[in-house]
């Protein structure tokens, strides 16, 4: 049964006074490790992913049949682990592939709202929200598959990643 949150669509969401941009460590990680061109991924839960330091994470891009624009990618949090708070201005799904944690988004101006997962749920990250998440595990690592329509919106000019103010930048 579908759960409803009530994290909706806020129309006035302008970057941040500081608009802490995630752009240019986000292409020179893709650079050193572009997407792997598949028709199929096997495996996900045993899929080797790489270190993505910036976003405190594993993880690994692909680009499936020649996608022109949805852009999924793997990624996973070690035991315990936190990414850090960021949004973006492409919509996301995430699939759990393993493991058990939460999500914890807002708008500015907003009430933080958490969202519990485990293996086997789906998850709706609402566009342009903040949103952290977090390994509730402290032994077992949690991985995610996320679907966004990067290429899409990369097209059009508009992609943007932002880091929450609040957030260290030489994180």
């Amino acid at each position: 049964m579908a759960t409803e949150k009530s994290v909706a669509t806020i129309p006035e969401q302008r970057l941040s006074g500081t608009a802490i941009t995630e752009m240019t460590q986000r292409e020179a990680w893709n650079k050193k490790n572009p997407p792997t061109e598949a028709t199929i991924v096997r495996n996900l839960k045993e899929t080797e992913l790489v270190a993505r330091e910036y976003r405190k994470t594993k993880a690994r891009f692909y680009r499936l049949s020649g996608a022109v624009r949805l852009q999924p990618h793997l990624s996973e949090l070690p035991p315990g682990g936190v990414s850090v708070k960021h949004r973006h201005t492409t919509e996301a799904v995430l699939y759990i592939v393993r493991g058990k944690g939460h999500t914890v988004m807002h708008y500015d101006g907003e009430p933080e709202e958490s969202v519990d997962w485990q293996e086997g749920d789906l998850l709706g990250i609402p566009l342009w929200a903040w949103h952290q998440h977090f390994n509730d595990s402290e032994t077992e690592v949690a991985r995610y598959l996320a679907v966004q329509d990067t290429f899409t919106v990369k097209q059009m000019g508009l992609h943007q990643i932002e880091r929450h103010p609040d957030t260290p930048f030489d994180e």
